[in-house]
């Protein structure tokens, strides 16, 4: 039997009785084994059992701060989240897609109980950062392979720090990774990518860290996809599909200063 299909075995037993820790289990060093196996090939074994064990382990409070700050480390690392950065088209994405969902789970321990500095705080952002601008691989659901994702975990990052980080300087970048991501000439996003990115811009504007202008400017930015390739109908198609997806959470939110801005570039888009 491999190491990996032990560790399955393991999880599956783990899962069945409520993810408890198994009595003869050392946490912290069990963990570090299961993110050895987070670029796996195996949808079950990455997705299901490793990652959903993580994120129960992490939640219920299983690990000490400093474990925590660990785990954090070791999956923003060059052999996590940037391992194999820049291949597209390789079972690399796995293993970094994977990576940048862990530091979502350990941020919202933060949001509750602060454990990390601000220096930590700053490197956990910048190197989120350099990722996005880094990842070429965003292909959402591989067959047989299971979910990569990788533009939906990203956002999913950028969310939690955006509630861990409110300051100015933060949302800006934020904006920008965002505007990054959603102008992709390659690729049209299918897979809710556009909701999970609205979801990490609302969070920056909870935070009330910028002006009407700075919004508006930004917004306004969403227009510029022109300026890629005005025949690339593929940004253009992301483009509408994001911004329909900020003006229809803004209505929901009753927001309806901000959804008027939204809408003012919505129709800029289509030619209005």
């Amino acid at each position: 039997m491999t190491n990996e299909q032990e560790l399955k075995r393991e999880l599956q037993a783990i899962q069945k009785n409520h993810y408890d820790v198994p009595e003869d289990v050392d946490a912290y060093p069990y963990a570090q084994w299961m993110l050895d196996f987070i670029g796996s090939t195996d949808a079950e074994l990455r997705d299901e059992l490793i990652y959903s064990t993580l994120a129960k382990w992490i939640k219920n409070g299983v690990f000490r701060d400093k474990e925590l700050r660990g785990l954090l480390l070791q999956t923003l690392s060059e052999d996590y989240l940037f391992y194999g950065i820049g291949e597209k088209e390789t079972d690399s994405v796995f293993k970094r897609a994977f990576s940048v969902l862990i530091p979502p789970l350990i941020l919202s321990i933060h949001e509750k109980k602060p454990f990390l500095s601000q220096e930590q705080l700053y490197s956990v952002a910048e190197q989120v950062l350099e990722y996005i601008y880094l990842e070429k691989d965003v292909r959402g659901y591989v067959e047989g392979k299971g979910w990569a994702h990788a533009t939906a975990h990203a956002a999913d990052a950028l969310h939690a720090l955006a509630r861990s980080l409110p300051e100015q300087w933060f949302a800006l970048e934020l904006l920008k990774a965002a505007h990054h991501m959603i102008a992709k000439q390659d690729y049209v996003y299918t897979d809710l990518e556009d909701e999970r990115l609205a979801s990490a811009i609302f969070a920056v504007y909870e935070q009330q860290v910028l002006s009407a202008e700075e919004w508006r400017n930004w917004l306004y930015t969403l227009v510029d996809f022109k300026a890629y390739r005005p025949q690339n109908g593929v940004v253009l198609q992301n483009m509408k599909t994001f911004v329909r997806t900020l003006y229809f959470r803004a209505e929901k939110e009753k927001m309806h200063v901000f959804k008027q801005e939204i809408l003012g570039v919505l129709w800029e888009i289509e030619g209005k």
